[in-house]
């Protein structure tokens, strides 16, 4: 397939590791000239910078947004790796895994420590574990939850102290990597709630490592074309209840890891996965409706509107609700890990 990649405003700084991704898919060649090119990839950003990019004037029914980040505009028909269900994403949009977090240093954004660790034999001493920051309301739940519960062969730990995804990462990078790889491998089942999107890198990783996922996250939409029956999906609202479901099915952590690294190994893996983003960028040009893009393109500022309207008003309360607590000099009840 030809793929043309454009940054629709002034910083090309993704576009340009895009490049680089999908140049390492044998799937895809990447191509200089948009008019030649199958698809033309959008790396998500402003929609008002899309609507104004030349190259999106002349080829818009070829362009698809494509991100595997947290804040997913869907002004276009699009390939996310969070994908989550909306008004705007129903038959207009396909969920990809997170493709640079797929990827090896140093185009992509891997834990070093799954391609040496993954094969090694491990005594799987918990039944569930979760490492992770409290980057959303459920993880502060969940977080605040465990902290008065003691299981033995269950961990649930908060990693604030730690930031993965920080340019400034800290110093013990390469040590904290690590142990995440080893509790995971150490885990039979693997919590995966939402993080600040919709879904979690942690999934896949599990996956790859043969662990099975139990999948928080009520809004993702899985991959198509993929056989999600080795996940556990609980409810977001049942987080208190995870400790009796996943002791219900303990029985079944060699087959559902197993059949979760062999999903990962056909879809996701390095010499899958270019395989698999193909199959969804055919599907979105296959099921691209003129007519319905012509629409929302027309409507879409009013959109854009509400919601930036919604995500002022959240600010606004939040900043108000935590000044009364501190006002008060109480703690606020979610803010655990300070």
């Amino acid at each position: 397939m030809k793929v043309h990649i454009s940054s629709a405003g002034p910083d090309s700084a993704f576009a340009k590791r895009l490049t680089a991704i999908f140049a390492r898919f044998g799937h895809f060649q990447v191509i200089g000239d948009p008019a030649q090119a199958d698809v033309v990839l959008i790396p998500e950003g402003d929609s008002r910078l899309v609507a104004k990019s030349p190259v999106f004037k002349a080829h818009r029914a070829k362009c698809v947004a494509i991100s595997d980040g947290d804040i997913l505009s869907y002004y276009l028909p699009s390939l996310y790796a969070s994908n989550h269900r909306s008004f705007l994403s129903r038959g207009r949009a396909l969920t990809a895994g997170p493709f640079s977090s797929l990827v090896e240093a140093p185009v992509g954004s891997r834990n070093a420590w799954i391609t040496p660790l993954k094969d090694e034999p491990v005594e799987k001493r918990y039944l569930y574990s979760f490492m992770g920051g409290s980057t959303c309301m459920l993880r502060k739940r969940l977080f605040r939850y465990y902290r008065s519960l003691n299981i033995p062969d269950a961990l649930v730990e908060c990693t604030d102290h730690y930031k993965h995804w920080s340019n400034d990462a800290s110093p013990d990078r390469a040590a904290q990597q690590r142990r995440y790889v080893e509790t995971m491998q150490a885990s039979k089942f693997v919590l995966c709630p939402r993080g600040a999107s919709a879904s979690s890198i942690r999934m896949f990783e599990a996956m790859e490592l043969g662990c099975a996922p139990v999948v928080l996250a009520d809004r993702w939409i899985p991959v198509d074309g993929v056989d999600w029956s080795f996940c556990i999906f609980v409810n977001e609202a049942r987080y208190r209840d995870i400790d009796t479901i996943v002791r219900s099915h303990a029985d079944e952590w060699q087959e559902r890891g197993a059949a979760a690294r062999k999903v990962f190994d056909q879809h996701f893996s390095p010499a899958a996965f270019g395989g698999t983003m193909e199959r969804q960028l055919r599907e979105l040009m296959h099921s691209r409706d003129d007519g319905r893009e012509r629409l929302i393109r027309a409507v879409y500022p009013l959109y854009r509107g509400a919601v930036e309207l919604k995500g002022d008003l959240r600010l606004a309360a939040r900043n108000t609700v935590l000044a009364g607590f501190r006002l008060l000099g109480a703690k606020f009840p979610y803010d655990l890990n300070k």
